[in-house]
């Protein structure tokens, strides 16, 4: 800001001196043309004047009021050459013109304070008084033409006062409107860090706010899926637990009532038909609650490692399946899992490779596990035919609920769910899970 200031001060200054040196510099050539531009047309004719010309312009120049004003004057001809001057010494000599000599001769009236810094005003430096320099151009009366260029030096101690007085007069100004302009910036600056500081607080209350809340809900949700995952095991449990019932108690007894009625009828007599209807549909309800058994009852897994998990899927599905999947693991150490977890990669692998062999039965299939930092990915890739991904993701007709259901599963615990498939390309079906919950994304 200072430095501005003082650029802004110096400009102004300048300009001020500059405006007020050329209007003095204008009205001391207009006074002095009136009085030399007579005494001076001689030199359109000639490089001198006559001896009656000059006897003219020093009589007025040595007059009482002229001596006061002008102390010395000179009068040029093209090229810097010296024609006439009130030192005499200097007539005839030649120097090289000056900008404001130059600007005189294509007609400007120039002017210049304190800048006596040229050979030809050596005389009138050595004076040490402040003068005003003026270069006017004389014309020639009847065509107007430049025939010569007046130079005379006017005491300036008046103007020598303005000029200060109009530096300060700017100064001041200049300062007053910077300082101004400071306390104003001043106060917008204090305004608006009084608003940042403000809205910083604020800012960071709520900051702090949607940290609370984020942690609160980051222990929601790990709540959630542990009650999913306790859940997921009561179920799977309870299922089981149906499972053996339906073996254990209704399949026994319909087994006994088969066994009854075949012994009521001998070889020998021949079977009514209603008993042979009524043996057929006992052995058919059998045959399907033990079917609907061996579905409720998932293997006794709490104790099995993920490996074994893996195996013992696989394996149960190869009982009843001519599909052989391949099996592989990759990464480090198997994690320990909870027993929901296991129990979603059971379901996860059943229900796979049971749409496989449903739907892809010819096709290539594999089984490959990655353990990695704080997750294992498990994925049942096939070659088969493939299918639009958003088909599989609704209820079908039947009620079943296909690969949604298994979605549902692996996320209520925490995991992620994903299926790439495309008609024609194969079918590759992936699910995440992470034993440290509370790092799932």
């Amino acid at each position: 800001m200072g430095s501005a200031t003082a650029i802004v001060g110096v400009w102004v200054s300048n300009r001020i001196q500059n405006a007020v040196v050329q209007n003095s510099a204008n009205s001391a050539a207009l006074y002095m043309e009136s009085i030399v531009s007579p005494l001076s047309q001689e030199l359109a004719l000639g490089d001198r004047l006559s001896e009656q010309a000059r006897r003219a312009l020093d009589e007025i120049f040595m007059t009482q009021p002229m001596r006061d004003r002008i102390v010395s004057y000179k009068f040029w001809k093209q090229g810097g050459v010296v024609v006439h001057a009130s030192d005499t010494s200097i007539i005839g000599n030649r120097f090289e013109p000056t900008g404001d000599l130059q600007r005189a001769w294509i007609g400007e009236i120039s002017g210049s304070f304190e800048e006596l810094d040229h050979d030809e005003s050596a005389a009138e430096a050595a004076l040490g008084i402040p003068l005003l320099e003026v270069y006017s151009p004389i014309r020639e009366l009847w065509s107007g033409e430049i025939i010569a260029v007046a130079e005379f030096y006017e005491r300036a101690d008046q103007l020598e006062m303005d000029l200060a007085k109009a530096r300060r007069t700017s100064w001041l100004v200049v300062g007053s409107a910077f300082l101004a302009s400071t306390v104003v910036l001043f106060c917008i600056v204090a305004i608006g860090d009084n608003t940042i500081r403000r809205q910083a607080r604020l800012l960071k209350k709520r900051l702090a706010e949607s940290e609370r809340m984020a942690a609160q809900n980051a222990m929601l949700r790990s709540r959630v899926v542990e009650a999913s995952g306790r859940y997921a095991a009561q179920t799977d449990r309870f299922l089981k637990k149906l499972g053996a019932e339906l073996h254990d108690g209704p399949a026994q007894y319909l087994s006994l009532a088969a066994l009854r009625l075949e012994a009521a009828f001998s070889d020998k007599s021949p079977k009514p038909k209603e008993a042979e209807e009524i043996q057929q549909s006992l052995q058919k309800s059998l045959t399907e609650i033990r079917a609907l058994s061996r579905g409720l009852s998932a293997p006794d897994i709490d104790n099995l490692t993920l490996v074994d998990v893996v195996r013992r899927a696989v394996e149960d599905h190869a009982e009843h399946s001519p599909l052989r999947p391949e099996i592989s693991f990759h990464g480090g150490d198997m994690p320990d899992l909870s027993v929901s977890d296991k129990l979603c990669v059971f379901r996860f692998l059943q229900e796979t490779l049971s749409n496989t062999a449903r739907y892809a039965p010819q096709s290539r299939c594999s089984v490959t596990c990655h353990v990695r930092d704080d997750c294992i990915v498990i994925q049942v890739k096939d070659d088969g035919p493939g299918f639009d991904p958003l088909d599989g993701t609704v209820l079908r007709d039947d009620g079943g609920q296909g690969l949604l259901g298994l979605r549902d599963r692996v996320e209520s615990i925490g995991g992620r769910f994903q299926v790439s498939s495309s008609p024609g390309q194969g079918t590759t079906v992936e699910m995440t899970l992470f034993p440290n919950k509370t790092s799932s994304p």
